[in-house]
This record gives structure tokens, sequence and C-alpha cells, in this order.
């Protein structure tokens, strides 16, 4: 299984925003900046995240990037599971499969996927951006600051 690169920059931004030091949100292009990802890619993917309340975007001079309320206890399962939607990993519909109904290849990988998915729902975002990742974060930002402000 793969996650779609939604997904993958859907938790950078999510990282990255939880570990801001609070002094001013993290802007768009800060993060597209020390991801390397395009600012369309950025924009669409915060406006998810915004709907979903998970961070709180403002707009202007002033604005940017925070965490929700609440974010950081959210766990990685189910932020994959929102972001990913609820596709199986193979239609047995389309192309149609001429064992469908009589193999029992799309319950094991079905069941699969729910394991990975339980897995993560005992990890959360603050767990994922703590310790060294954290520290990597606030590096980071504050090499950030200091390139702007030059």
């Amino acid at each position: 299984m793969q996650l779609t690169r939604f997904s993958d920059y859907a938790l950078r931004l999510l990282m990255y925003v939880s570990r801001g030091d609070g002094s001013r949100p993290i802007t768009i292009a800060e993060v597209g900046q020390q991801f390397d990802i395009s600012h369309n890619h950025l924009v669409k993917v915060a406006a998810r995240l915004s709907r979903l309340g998970w961070i709180t975007a403002t707009r202007g001079r002033n604005g940017g990037l925070q965490l929700g309320p609440g974010a950081a206890q959210l766990s990685i399962g189910t932020i994959l599971r929102e972001l990913e939607g609820h596709k199986s990993i193979i239609d047995c519909a389309d192309p149609p499969c001429a064992l469908n109904g009589n193999c029992r290849l799309k319950r094991a990988l079905d069941d699969a996927e729910e394991a990975f998915y339980r897995a993560l729902d005992g990890i959360t975002l603050a767990d994922v951006a703590g310790s060294r990742t954290a520290e990597s974060i606030i590096r980071l930002h504050r090499d950030f600051l200091s390139r702007r402000a030059a």
C-alpha cells in the first residue's frame, strides 16, 4: 500500500505546524520551501485540513497556519483514513475478475489494510512530531526565520 502524495504532504504540514513556536503562524510558503512542495499543492492540502478543523488558517499580512484544537491528539490512523478515503486496495469489478466471489485475496488485502490502520490508531500526531523530529522542525523554522530576516 502506498499513500497518496496528498496524504504525505498533509502529514508533513501537520507535523511542521504542530511544532511552531507560537510566536507567529507558519506560512504555506515556509512549508513549501522546507519540503520542496509546490505552493498550489499545499494550498489544497491546507484548505482540506482547515475544513476538517485540524489546522486554522488566517489570511493577511500576519496570517498563517496553526494547529487546530485537539489536533495533536489525532491518531495517524484517523488522519489517513480521512485523507485516503475508503477505497479498496484492489477492485474485483473493474476490470472484471473471473474469480470475483470465489477468491479470498480481496478479503485478505482488506484485512491487512485494516490492521495497518489499527496499528496507526495507537500513534498520535504529537507522537510522530515529538523528540528528534520536533528538534529538526524547530531548527528548520528558526533557520527559515533568520534567512527571511536577513
